[in-house]
């Protein structure tokens, strides 16, 4: 059965794109731009998901909580469509599980899609499959601030990770890692997309060198099956050392172990 989603939108190109977006990957949406006859449809038809717009925030606000006392709603999803300055506490203060950030674009439809498949339970099949890892990684957000975090999956076109700090909701990230099996580390850049209520975050690559291009495709296609559209194997998530942890093992000062405690 195909996933259905309420989008509660007044302005109508943000609607329509994610209209599209929702129908490339067969998932059935239904758009509404007033509040009260979106919480008529909740109360006689069910969502797998509820897609706000905070450009109203009254009208979302209004939705969202009511939603929350429907049974018809018990298992939806719930995801707002926000300005970059929405705060986590307000968006997450209503039970919202993901944040889409404005400006709204196809590209970060996409990748936001993927996630609400995965939070349902389900594997899309993905115009850029990934594999299911557990990588301890290094993250710079800016030229004072290291954190460490877990990428969680991986791809071509992205990975998700997560993070015990809190994260930018927007922005550019830059990513340092050492692939499974593999010694040398490699840093990549991506765009923040999507993040979550359990404090995870995907990024979409907006900087990869060819040579590490070169090692992540190598890597991704011993993983996946072949094909260009399928969806992600089942397969035992694979683990990593940390790039500190690898530097250690191609001096020859023993093996390394897998990724940390607090990073599981």
């Amino acid at each position: 059965m195909a996933l259905r989603a309420l989008l509660f939108c007044q302005d109508i190109p943000t609607a329509q794109l994610v209209g599209r977006a929702f129908r490339e990957l067969k998932l059935e949406i239904e758009p509404c731009g007033d509040p009260d006859q979106a919480l008529l449809k909740l109360r006689n038809q069910r969502f797998d998901a509820i897609v706000v717009d905070d450009a109203d925030p009254a009208g979302a606000v209004l939705i969202l909580d009511s939603a929350r006392s429907m049974t018809s709603c018990r298992n939806s999803l719930y995801i707002v469509l926000a300005q970059a300055q929405t705060t986590l506490s307000t968006a997450f203060s209503t039970g919202t599980h993901l944040v889409i950030y404005k400006p709204v674009t196809a590209d970060r439809l996409r990748n936001s899609l993927r996630a609400l498949r995965n939070l349902i339970g389900r594997r899309p099949q993905r115009e850029f499959p990934r594999v299911d890892v557990e990588i301890a990684a290094r993250l710079q957000i800016d030229s004072h601030t290291e954190v460490r975090v877990c990428i969680l999956d991986l791809g071509q076109g992205g990975l998700a990770l997560s993070s015990q700090t809190l994260l930018p909701n927007s922005g550019i990230l830059t990513v340092e890692f050492v692939l499974p099996d593999r010694t040398k580390s490699m840093t990549v850049s991506g765009e923040v997309v999507w993040r979550d209520a359990h404090g995870r975050v995907g990024l979409q690559f907006t900087d990869v060198d060819a040579a590490n291009r070169e090692a992540l495709d190598e890597w991704l296609a011993s993983h996946l099956a072949s094909g260009p559209f399928h969806k992600t194997p089942k397969l035992k998530k694979v683990t990593s050392v940390s790039p500190a942890q690898a530097k250690g093992v191609a001096a020859g000062n023993g093996r390394a172990s897998g990724p940390l405690a607090f990073l599981r």
